[in-house]
């Protein structure tokens, strides 16, 4: 037995019963609804293959190559991103602790 999505909703009349079926519902097809009404449904199978996400392997496989590393920097980029130094300051001298002066801890 296969399952089946509905693709589309719609109503309909069933061994004198009417029946409604929303879009994404899902039946077996020995269902009577599916019988004769086969456009208006598609394989779950194909439709998890359709809408499922790419996953991306962690690893692989033997004699594989992967290449997915960072991208290469030149020295030029490399040395406008880097942080500056900490005495490369352009403010001028740092003005020194006065004599006797403990910090405040006293």
């Amino acid at each position: 037995m296969a399952i089946y999505r509905c693709k589309e909703p719609f109503r309909t009349t069933v061994n004198g019963a009417k029946r409604v079926v929303p879009a994404g519902e899902l039946i077996e097809d020995s269902d009577p609804v599916f019988k004769g009404r086969e456009h208006l449904f598609q394989k779950v199978d194909d439709y998890v293959a359709r809408h499922s996400p790419t996953v991306e392997r962690a690893t692989a496989e033997p004699g594989e190559k992967r290449g997915l590393g960072r991208p290469r920097t030149t020295k030029a980029a490399a040395a406008k991103t880097a942080a500056p130094k900490p005495n490369d300051d352009k403010s001028g001298p740092k003005a020194a602790p006065a004599k006797g002066s403990d910090g405040g801890t006293s």
